[in-house]
């Protein structure tokens, strides 16, 4: 009678287990190239639904989003609400002032001195000076590459999936 209680209770807790893994955790398969070197095609992230919602967004955190005809994408955070963006010779300007893309230098360096991001300004892709409340403009690591908020303007906070990394 014990033996089988246990077995019971082993049971439910393993499917109960599964259910909150479930209702918490999202698994995304990247695909496309857009966020290459970070991540390449096919790599398999698990993703905290819920973070985001405790967690400020910050610049270059990568998100997870619901954009454009109901696909799911996955970039990096280039502008925060307020911010106004400027790219020119493939240096990023927030709100005037230069900031290092880190993670850009080995594409870079692949890259051989051509540039990896076109020159423009927030207002010439989204027609808004600066990043709306509530919103955040992302872009691809693979900038060559990248579908993202040079294509189809602002993510809104309500489309955030989850918060890949920091």
């Amino acid at each position: 009678m014990k033996k089988k209680f246990w077995v019971i209770a082993g049971v439910a807790c393993l499917v109960l287990g599964i259910q909150v893994k479930n209702v918490v955790f999202i698994e995304y398969k990247v695909e496309g190239i857009s966020m290459n070197p970070t991540f390449q095609e096919g790599n398999e992230l698990v993703i905290n639904k819920y973070a985001h919602h405790f967690k400020t967004i910050k610049r270059f955190d990568i998100l997870l989003f619901n954009g454009p005809e109901n696909n799911v994408y996955i970039k990096r955070v280039i502008g925060l609400p307020g911010d106004t963006i400027e790219y020119d010779k493939d240096q990023l300007y927030v709100d005037g002032k230069p900031v290092n893309e880190p993670f850009l230098k080995d594409l870079k360096t692949v890259n051989q001195g051509y540039p990896l991001t076109g020159d423009f300004t927030l207002k010439e892709v989204t027609g808004e000076k600066e990043v709306p409340e509530n919103s955040y403009f992302v872009m691809g690591d693979n900038r060559i590459h990248s579908f993202d908020s040079r294509h189809f303007g602002f993510i809104s906070n309500r489309d955030v999936v989850g918060i890949v990394s920091d």
